[in-house]
Parts: structure tokens; sequence; C-alpha cells
């Protein structure tokens, strides 16, 4: 009640003779407001209020056995079922305790929130603390760092990411196209996308196909011959593959349709190059899908418009002769995939050789099962903080080996391997050979000044100063 009842109250307590009087008017009215008044006027019933409410967590009986029944039956039990918040598998009372706290805490703070998602993440793990939270901004995710106890109670250190517009593999088929066919490719994600092409001839050779990007006018093409059957697949970046074999020999190249005399030009360097092409790139480059629809034509080269397009490459002319003089593409079934950006959808990575403690308790979970929960739990904690609309995933990531193979020898040989893609691999092999290996162990001289000379007659080889 505020101020004004309180006084009524007290005063409709007295005798009627007493009610009347000014000084008691004026004391009820002090008391009142010191019971009821603001928390700047150091009242006692907000005082109590908030002495109960901070210590109700403490206050709340637990349970004694550690069964299903006794924690849905104490106090503090009934206390997390009002919030949802049942206790964990086999958890102890002040375990409890804490995740209670915190579990309210992020609702004062807000759920659709990053972080409080990433926090309620951390109780499913039953973290010992409040997990520390890392931004990425380029990425578009969020990590959380805290320490849980996993298989078999061992502490160790957990990180999860929570990342926003998560990328989904999208890929588009198409059969038996013909030569200049217009195929229309749409990404759907956010993001402009970098595709991986895939081409199979099913009625002859395709020699020196291209891929011609009608939105950019940009020419995608395969500088050799895929044979009928065959798989040809192109990377951004990265070397050919003709049925998963890589082809590193050959080149693709990226260009535009303008051609000009570079001989003739007066508007370039000394090289000429400049004057040809606008764009000219062998580095197997991949033209971008911009999200929404784009369109490509699949057919052939000629050989004299393929011979104008490797004319900045005087070593590359001579491949040329691959095309034939009237290009005849055949049938092929062409397939693009890429990865796009979901709109309105998070993903949760967690560390998929990390369950914890809690759901690895004997008679509670089977060994079969104890994933299935953990990763029902993890989708509540997704569910419960989301915002509408807003569509969740978990992700197992297993953990990645960083290896290495360095090949070495005590005599000296060095031999140099070219791989057909850039794989670094290192591993130390001890010498074939026996030897004897001596290390001094003695620390060096450290002198301010060493020099020798002649002094007072007598040949010093050395003298120090200090």
């Amino acid at each position: 009640m505020n101020r004004e009842q309180r006084q009524r109250q007290m005063l409709a307590s007295l005798p009627l003779l007493l009610q009347e009087g000014a000084n008691l008017g004026e004391l009820c009215s002090h008391l009142a407001r010191m019971m009821s008044g603001e928390p700047d006027d150091c009242a006692i019933e907000y005082g109590v209020s908030r002495l109960l409410r901070s210590r109700w967590h403490s206050l709340a009986q637990g349970w004694r056995t550690p069964t299903p029944e006794a924690r849905a039956a104490s106090e503090l039990g009934r206390i997390g079922a009002l919030f949802g918040f049942p206790p964990a598998r086999a958890e102890q009372v002040d375990a409890f305790r804490r995740r209670l706290v915190e579990f309210v805490a992020i609702h004062r703070a807000g759920l659709t929130t990053a972080p409080a998602i990433l926090r309620l993440v951390a109780l499913v793990y039953q973290a010992e603390a409040t997990p520390t939270i890392t931004w990425n901004i380029a990425d578009r995710s969020a990590r959380a760092t805290f320490m849980a106890r996993g298989p078999g109670g061992e502490r160790r250190e957990v990180r999860v990411d929570l990342i926003d517009n998560p990328s989904a593999p999208s890929s588009v088929h198409f059969a038996k196209v013909p030569a200049n066919r217009r195929l229309t490719v749409t990404n759907g994600g956010l993001d402009p996308a970098l595709p991986e092409l895939r081409l199979r001839p099913q009625s002859g050779p395709a020699r020196v196909p291209v891929f011609i990007h009608s939105d950019s006018g940009l020419r995608l093409i395969y500088v050799g011959v895929v044979k009928d059957g065959d798989t040809l697949t192109l990377r951004h970046r990265r070397p050919a593959l003709i049925n998963g074999i890589p082809q590193p020999g050959t080149p693709v190249l990226l260009t535009n349709p303008f051609v000009f005399d570079g001989e003739t030009s007066r508007f370039t360097g000394p090289d000429h190059v400049g004057a040809r092409f606008s764009v000219a790139e062998r580095d197997s480059s991949m033209p971008s899908l911009v999200p929404g629809e784009s369109t490509w034509i699949y057919n052939a080269m000629a050989r004299n418009e393929l011979a104008a397009f490797l004319s900045p490459w005087p070593n590359l002319v001579k491949l040329a002769t691959l095309a034939d003089e009237v290009p005849a593409a055949p049938d092929a079934d062409i397939e693009l995939r890429w990865d796009e950006s979901v709109p309105a959808s998070v993903a949760l990575r967690v560390p998929a050789d990390h369950v914890p403690h809690a759901f690895e308790i004997e008679g509670e979970l089977g060994p079969e099962r104890r994933l299935a929960a953990f990763v029902r739990e993890l989708e509540w904690a997704l569910n419960y903080g989301r915002a509408a609309g807003i569509r969740a995933r978990v992700e197992l990531a297993l953990p990645q080996v960083s290896e290495a193979l360095e090949l070495s020898d005590a005599l000296g040989l060095r031999v140099d391997l070219p791989l057909a893609e850039a794989q670094p691999i290192g591993e130390v092999v001890p010498a074939p050979t026996a030897g004897i290996h001596i290390v001094e162990t003695l620390p060096e001289t450290n002198d301010p000044l060493y020099f020798g000379g002649l002094f007072d007659t007598t040949l010093f080889e050395t003298s120090l100063f200090q």
C-alpha cells in the first residue's frame, strides 16, 4: 500500500478522540513515509522486500537425495518449475542455486540478444561461471568461452559460436543442356556467393567449353578438352578437376568479350595487355553469384576467338589449336553448387566431442541417448531466447587436428615435391644412420671490449676491460 493508505489505516486504529490530534496526524504521516516511501526515503517495506528478493535462492530448501521426485518436491525445485527451469540430472543443490540465479538474471537483461542465448547455452553445459563473450564482426558471429565438466567429469574449456545468417549449401542441376541455352540460377542468400561449376558432356567431347555470365558479360573459359562422360569441376582460384583429378597445367580464364589489337593500340603501356581486356585473369577465378537471379550461357569457343583471348600470354597461344574452327558444343549436364547465407536464421556451433558430464551419469540415460538428449537441451536454449520468425539450428563441429610432415636427413639432402594443390604437410623423420651430436652447454663469453695489443713493452694477445 502507498503512504496515504497506510497513514489512514494507522489513524483508524486510534480512538476517535485521538484521531483529530494534529501532532498524532503528523507522527502517523512520518511513520507511513518511513515504512512505505520511495527508496530515497529509506523505506522499511522497500528494504525488507529487497532483502527477501535477494535471498530467495539461498533461503529455499533443497533436496537431500538426488532423485527426480525429491528434486521436484523441494522448495528450490518448485521455484525452478515456476520459471520452467527444472534441475538437471544428478545436479547438486548449490550448483542449481547458482544456475537458477543466472537464469533469472538473463530474463532481466533480455532474451533476444546473442549474449543472452549464449548464457542460456552455458547453463545447459552447467558452466562454472558466466561465459566470456567475444565478437567477430567479419564473420557475423559471437563466441562464448567458459569452463565446464565434460566426458568423464574432466574439467575443460568450452568454446561455442553463435552465427548470424549462417551459410547453407545450395545447388541447381540442368540435364542435357544444348549449346547457347540460357540457364537461370537463383541465389536466395543475403551475400554474393562463389559457385562451383560441374560439366559432363553427354554426346561427344567438349572442346574448350565456355560459360558466359549474361549480367556482367564475363566469360569463364576452360582451355582444354573434356571427354564424353568425364566430369569437369571448376572452382574459385583452385585447379580444375577432371573426374576428381587436379589439372594444374590446364589454364582457366576469366575475361570479358572486349578484345582489341594490342600492337596498334596507343592508349596502353609497353606490354599492350591493358588495351586488350578490362578483365583478364588466368588464376581459375569464378564470377560471383549476386543475390537474386543470374543467367548463364553454355557454349564452346571458336579457334580464332580463343587465340584472341590468349594473346596476352604468348606461351598459351599454341593452345588455341584445341578448339574447333567452327565450334560445336555437345549436350551436357551442368550443375552449380554454392553456399548461401540463410536470412532470418542463427546457428549454434558446438564441439561434438564434449557432452556435459551430467548427461553421462549412469542410470539416467543410456550411452546411445546422451548426445540426442544434449542436442534437445541446446535446441531448447535456442528456441527459448530467439525472436519470433527466426530459424535456429544446432551444428556439431568435429575437432580439427593440424598435422605437418617434414622430410629431413642428417646428410643434408633436400628434395622439393610439387603438389597439384597447396597442402602444407610436415613431419620430422629421424636420420637413417647413427651419429654423434655434441652440444656446447657453457654460456658464451659476453665481453664489453676485447682486443689484442702491446702494453708497457709487453705483448698481450688479449686485454679485457670491465
